[in-house]
């Protein structure tokens, strides 16, 4: 019940940021603007629409520009222009930090200094880091069906693994999208990223509630709720496609999170009655003691429920360090590579209840 509260209070609050969210505030600043168009008119940038500075009314010609690195220009893409906008953010963030006042966001990201070519240091590697978990489960799920399959099982028992391999492929397609975006900020890497990460909590969705409902039981059903999803997804991207909001996608994801928690519950409630009214039963045939499966299958859902909510809150409370080049979003990305390894984990537990449960009947 805590879990649901706490859900309802993010959702609200989250959409409520959305729309009363204002653009950048640093993107207006005059002498944001009077940088760039100085550094544009200096190293006579291509496609710049800047043709003449006055000295007089423009401080920043006197300013010092770097010529883009090369590994920058030809690999990353940073063109002249883009590259004035980065040291123009950098010029007045260091000029705003010695009048010691507030910090600003420039194109909706906080003002972070590239190192080692990465536009965003650390929300970039625990992307990285959150790939892994996926792909070590993608590595494990696999194995695990061609064991099953070995041993003569009916392929339909291991429909909901191959349900968890859909979530763990797009896992793995999303944090690298994410990797690639907070890598090299550009149009096309955010819309992967996005895209991706829509399909990921679509992905969720659709592998809980199949498993939660016994989907695997009704291959027509099952069918039609798989091909229902995927049509949603279409639509997803066919909405950001014609008209790209971020609200809607915040929205969207949200729902279908929120979607997966309450799943999760569910899941681990039903797995709590099942093992109490079968405790006598089913202690000697499961590999590991009855207070460790309850606590594997019941507890461990509702804990990576609530550390996931909690995570995601950090997406609402935005700050950053300069001095440590590390943002709320990146902290939050650390903060989902745990619930990754332990989401897989209970699957993998989940589905050998369900196996024991087919064969016992």
């Amino acid at each position: 019940m805590v879990s649901l509260r706490f859900c309802r209070v993010l959702l609200i609050s989250t959409i409520i940021n959305g729309i009363f969210s204002v653009a950048s505030p640093g993107d207006n600043l005059d002498e944001f603007i009077d940088c760039c168009d100085a550094c544009e008119y200096q190293r006579k940038c291509p496609n710049s629409w800047v043709e003449w500075v006055n000295p007089e009314e423009n401080v920043f010609t006197k300013e010092k520009f770097s010529n883009t690195p090369t590994i920058l220009s030809k690999f990353l893409f940073w063109d002249c222009i883009a590259d004035c906008d980065y040291q123009c953010q950098q010029i007045i963030t260091q000029i705003r930090i010695i009048n010691d006042v507030e910090i600003y966001q420039f194109h909706g990201k906080w003002p972070f200094l590239r190192l080692f070519t990465m536009q965003e240091l650390f929300s970039t590697i625990f992307s990285i880091g959150n790939f892994f978990p996926h792909y070590y489960s993608y590595i494990k799920i696999t194995a695990k069906i061609r064991k099953i399959k070995e041993l003569g099982v009916d392929v339909q028992r291991t429909k909901i693994l191959q349900n968890y391999l859909y979530v763990a492929i797009a896992g793995m397609c999303a944090w690298t999208a994410s990797s690639v975006f907070h890598w090299r900020d550009l149009i096309i890497t955010e819309k992967f990223d996005y895209f991706f990460a829509g399909m990921t909590v679509l992905m969720g969705f659709h592998a809980i509630f199949a498993r939660l409902t016994h989907l695997d039981r009704y291959p027509k059903l099952g069918r039609y709720f798989s091909g229902s999803v995927a049509f949603i997804f279409f639509l997803h991207v066919l909405r950001l496609y014609i008209d790209w909001s971020y609200t809607y996608n915040m929205r969207f994801n949200i729902f279908f999170g929120i979607m997966q928690y309450l799943l999760l519950l569910t899941l681990a409630l039903q797995n709590y009655f099942y093992l109490k009214r079968e405790r006598h039963n089913i202690s000697g045939s499961i590999y590991m003691s009855q207070s460790k499966l309850t606590f594997k299958l019941c507890i461990v859902p509702v804990l990576m429920v609530v550390g996931t909510s909690m995570a995601m809150s950090l997406e609402l409370f935005d700050f950053f360090l300069y001095d440590y080049q590390i943002d709320a979003h990146a902290i939050w990305h650390l903060c989902t590579i745990w619930p990754s390894w332990v989401l897989y984990s209970f699957f993998t537990d989940d589905y050998d209840l369900v196996l024991n449960k087919q064969i016992k009947n």
